[in-house]
């Protein structure tokens, strides 16, 4: 059952259609100003990593849940082929504009890629690349800021900055890296909460 789930899990992954989601965080309440009306509230992420700030001329648009899996698979070291670890190849989750996980708004797979179903971008696919990391928990993988990649984004994306925050679970399995499980998958459940930001420009 579970190496079934596993290969599913990863036929939708690098065919880049997926989903699964969650986090038990609130969402944050509405911006009073004029101008962000509609948008919501950069509070809740206002006590974060400085390493971690969108930079000035960017705004929040969109916030969601994500409940999924990180996909990891036993590989060789290249460098060293006597070494086997635990590598990370996909996620695959889906995002919720609720806690408890319901009223999905994108999908996030391979890329990482985040395909937004409902809402500011629907229809809309970004995809992010690193920036910096932070692990504010070491039983659960990192917080993220992520940059919009535009030449491999949707031509009318607009979004321009990801951060993942409050993660929790994740992490590579500890042990069955080795030869004898060279090309294994494991899927790790993990929830987190994604922030969307545009150039306010």
């Amino acid at each position: 059952m579970t190496s079934k789930i596993i290969n599913a899990v990863m036929i939708t992954a690098i065919s880049a259609v997926a989903f699964t989601s969650c986090k038990k965080y609130e969402n944050p309440p509405v911006d009073a100003t004029m101008e962000d009306a509609a948008y919501p509230s950069t509070k809740i992420i206002d006590g974060i990593s400085d390493s971690l700030k969108v930079p000035d001329g960017n705004r929040l648009v969109d916030d969601g849940f994500a409940r999924g899996f990180q996909i990891y698979q036993v590989k060789r070291s290249a460098s060293n082929p006597n070494v086997f670890t635990w590598v990370n190849i996909a996620p695959l989750a889906t995002l919720y504009t609720k806690p408890d996980f319901t009223n999905q708004m994108a999908l996030h797979f391979a890329g990482p890629t985040w395909q937004i179903t409902k809402g500011h971008n629907k229809g809309q696919s970004v995809v992010g690349k690193k920036i910096t990391g932070i692990t504010p928990d070491p039983t659960a993988i990192q917080w993220l800021l992520l940059q919009a990649v535009d030449s491999l984004s949707s031509p009318n994306n607009k979004i321009t900055f990801i951060q993942r925050l409050f993660t929790v679970g994740g992490l590579a399995p500890t042990t069955g890296a080795d030869e004898a499980h060279l090309g294994q998958l494991d899927s790790i459940p993990y929830t987190a909460r994604y922030f969307f930001y545009e150039s306010r420009h």
